[in-house]
């Protein structure tokens, strides 16, 4: 085969000549980088987002020393109202306030620890275990005789006083002595407690 043609062809057309040996490169070059574009783009996507978190946690990083030490307060403010299942003379001593506040009649009042176990098998959502128990739940049972605003003043103060609990049950009935205004009252709460291994 003979190349004078072709060399004759592109020293006449030597502009022509090296564009398209300028194309050929860039378009192998370019066919030959594809796949890293693809790779690139994600690269720059990825720091694009890393730089976008960084920049929102220097942010909200300015009052964290404050936010941090309030919440200690706030932890310490809620623990202070815990029950402990171990001090019975203090926990009873609470309901005893609360008889003498109403003037209702306490009467059969009963301190049970609650296994976890116990509490999660009547819940319809199954909460993930804690990997630390801090808190317990401790049950009660107990009977309160009055009339029917004493009783309703029970209930109020249970609910306004400082421990987190949750009615389990309760039931109203007429009281069997010889006052016919005076109602009984049998319930079964939960307190939330502290942790005796905590």
């Amino acid at each position: 085969m003979r190349f004078e043609p072709i060399l004759d062809f592109v020293r006449r057309k030597i502009v022509l000549s090296v564009s398209c040996v300028v194309f050929f490169a860039c378009v192998s070059v370019y066919l030959f980088h594809l796949d890293k574009k693809a790779d690139l783009d994600s690269e720059i996507e990825q720091l694009d987002i890393r730089m976008s978190t960084i920049l929102k946690n220097m942010k909200n990083s300015a009052g964290l020393e404050e936010d941090l030490a309030l919440v200690e307060k706030r932890i310490e403010q809620l623990d202070a109202r815990l029950f402990d299942s171990q001090e019975l003379a203090t926990n009873y001593n609470y309901f005893f306030n609360i008889e003498a506040d109403t003037g209702v009649k306490i009467s059969g009042l009963k301190q049970f620890e609650v296994s976890e176990d116990q509490v999660r098998s009547k819940n319809r959502k199954r909460m993930p275990k804690s990997t630390k128990n801090v808190y317990q739940k401790i049950r009660y049972h107990l009977k309160a005789t009055g009339d029917y605003t004493q009783l309703v003043n029970l209930m109020r103060m249970l609910e306004g006083g400082p421990s987190f609990y949750r009615l389990e049950k309760f039931r109203v009935s007429k009281s069997t002595g010889t006052d016919s205004e005076k109602l009984s009252m049998d319930l079964s709460l939960l307190i939330l407690g502290r942790s005796a291994s905590s």
